[in-house]
């Protein structure tokens, strides 16, 4: 006999009147057959990582909710269908978003438990946020452990999609990430893949240190692909956990195969980080 189907979980767009302006949000009301397990802060990535994660994040959000969990995704001040242009965009507005959220969505976990949930520079934001707001948790997929790895990285691409479109007939006049950090120095504005990036928030960016942050005593699940090589990521987890593990926290470690789905090719999915994650919170792989 073949069980019965269980209806999707209910979601509900909206928009969050936060000043400046309004935050496009969806929400992920826990399944009604499901215990209430708490709540879920989702912190998306940066620039157009933000739009390739979309998908991976609505899954995921949809099995959570599934197993009784409330789900809130928020698109930050400046990003995705939220108001504001990323160049107005700044570190301390984005955490102000999160902690109003983060409020919002606690009146309706009941009181349970509540964990943020980052990608790649949402990790960091993610960790940075927990260290002044009241949470239980933080699950982090793929972060950036340094903020001028992220934006370093961004710059390194922006010049090589300039150097796929450029004429090789003509001198590269491309210049370096240095050279690019040196113009937004002088001009306060840099133009990078399509968007503006003000100086104040490259340099709030640029100065987040995730292992120097006071992380307060919660669980962090790091979920993180074997790219780079396995052996540096657990390196790099276990000289992190020492630190927080001073302050508290403990931090929970777990490599899994996968496809950068963030990345700059086509939208795609990553099953493992799904019944990794799924595997951790819900109970189910």
């Amino acid at each position: 006999m073949n069980a019965p189907l269980l209806p999707l979980p209910r979601v509900y767009p909206f928009f969050f009147d936060v000043d400046p302006g309004t935050r496009f949000s969806l929400y992920h009301a826990p399944a009604p057959q499901a215990r209430a397990r708490g709540a879920i802060l989702y912190v998306h990535p940066f620039a157009d990582e933000l739009n390739k994660a979309r998908r991976m994040a609505t899954l995921q959000a949809r099995r959570f909710a599934a197993a009784g969990y409330a789900v809130l995704q928020i698109d930050l001040f400046g990003c995705g269908d939220s108001c504001g242009d990323l160049s107005l965009a700044r570190w301390d507005i984005w955490k102000r978003d999160l902690a109003v959220a983060r409020a919002w969505l606690g009146e309706r976990a009941g009181g349970g438990p509540m964990h943020l949930w980052g990608l790649r520079l949402g990790g960091l934001l993610a960790l940075d946020a927990a260290c002044t707001m009241a949470v239980d948790g933080v699950i982090l997929w793929q972060p950036f452990l340094n903020g001028r790895t992220c934006i370093s990285q961004f710059l390194r691409q922006d010049l090589a999609a300039r150097m796929r479109g450029a004429d090789p007939a003509e001198p590269s006049l491309l210049g370096t990430t240095g050279q690019l950090r040196a113009e937004l120095g002088m001009r306060g504005m840099l133009e990078v893949g399509g968007y503006e990036l003000a100086a104040p928030l490259v340099h709030a960016i640029d100065a987040c240190d995730a292992a120097a942050l006071p992380l307060p005593p919660c669980q962090v699940h790091w979920f993180a692909s074997g790219s780079p090589a396995p052996q540096r990521l657990a390196a790099s987890a276990a000289r992190i956990a020492r630190r927080w593990s001073a302050r508290g926290a403990t931090l929970h470690f777990h490599p899994i195969e996968g496809a950068p789905f963030w990345g700059p090719n086509e939208i795609a999915e990553c099953p493992a980080l799904l019944a990794a994650t799924s595997a951790v919170f819900t109970g189910e792989g």
